[in-house]
């Protein structure tokens, strides 16, 4: 009785201070994660909303001359055991040249695993932090939690790379389809890498029962996948690799014609059989589905 009093008392105590930070935050702070879980390697994007409410200009990044930094957003970042995740270079700052009028909203889309290793299966815990040399104090986000999870493999295609001469030795990365658990629903995702590094990692579409993604690639290492998203309706996707990332590069919507829509090279290049191309706003309307973007 008496642990679950003190446990009452100081979350009491924790949304007072909270409410105080509020009342009296010279900036404003809202941050939020678009999911609740994640694959593995998939960018994690956090939105955080920030409203200057100090009156003044306030310059972010190093100072002129001086390189002093002036201002920044740091970020700490706690895994489920407690323990707190290190940056992956050190000092961070996506303020970094930012320059914030007063009464000004900015909202930031933060990738915050391009900063911190957020690799490992655990759940995760994030909040920000603004600091600024003409500010007394720091001001504190509200936290947001994750959860990173590996997916289930269920194919992976070998793919060669061109190279810019016949001497050159062949590189090959390894394109994989994976279900994974967002947290709600069964999705089908693509992961793309070779030995040292992951060149992407996209949600393609939704587990249906009885249908499974198609995979291939064409003469110039694009990778092609076709993925049923709704009854009668499949989304075509090719994806290559451009400076070093991979990028969704074409996406068209197809929906069956006297057979079930098929991903095949049978007359020497990648076409798609028994499938006509549906037309937005006529034969399908865009969603929120959990497996886009």
């Amino acid at each position: 009785m008496m642990e679950c009093n003190m446990n009452r008392t100081g979350h009491i105590l924790f949304v007072a201070l909270l409410f105080s930070l509020c009342c009296f935050a010279q900036i404003g702070m809202n941050l939020k994660a678009e999911k609740e879980r994640y694959l593995r390697y998939e960018p994690i994007e956090l939105k955080l909303l920030l409203r200057n409410y100090s009156g003044n200009t306030l310059i972010f990044g190093k100072g002129e001359g001086t390189g002093e930094i002036q201002g920044r957003l740091a970020f700490m970042v706690k895994m489920h055991d407690g323990s707190t995740v290190p940056p992956v270079s050190g000092t961070i700052n996506p303020l970094e040249g930012m320059v914030f009028a007063p009464g000004e909203t900015k909202e930031l889309t933060i990738t915050i695993n391009q900063f911190y290793n957020l690799q490992k299966d655990d759940f995760y815990k994030v909040t920000a932090y603004v600091d600024h040399k003409r500010m007394s104090k720091a001001f504190v986000s509200n936290s947001v939690s994750f959860e990173v999870r590996e997916g289930i493999l269920i194919k992976s295609k070998v793919i060669g790379l061109p190279t810019e001469s016949d001497n050159d030795m062949i590189k090959s990365i390894n394109a994989s389809l994976m279900r994974f658990n967002d947290g709600h629903d069964d999705v089908y995702c693509l992961r793309i890498e070779d030995e040292k590094t992951v060149f992407g990692t996209f949600r393609i579409g939704p587990c249906i029962t009885g249908s499974v993604p198609q995979l291939d690639a064409d003469e110039a290492s694009a990778i092609h996948v076709l993925v049923q998203v709704r009854p009668r309706l499949y989304c075509y996707s090719v994806y290559s690799i451009i400076g070093g990332e991979a990028k969704l590069r074409q996406q068209r919507y197809y929906k069956p014609d006297n057979g079930v829509p098929t991903l095949t090279r049978a007359p020497g290049y990648l076409k798609i059989l028994y499938a006509t191309q549906a037309v937005e706003g006529t034969d399908f309307r865009y969603g929120k589905e959990a497996w886009k973007k």
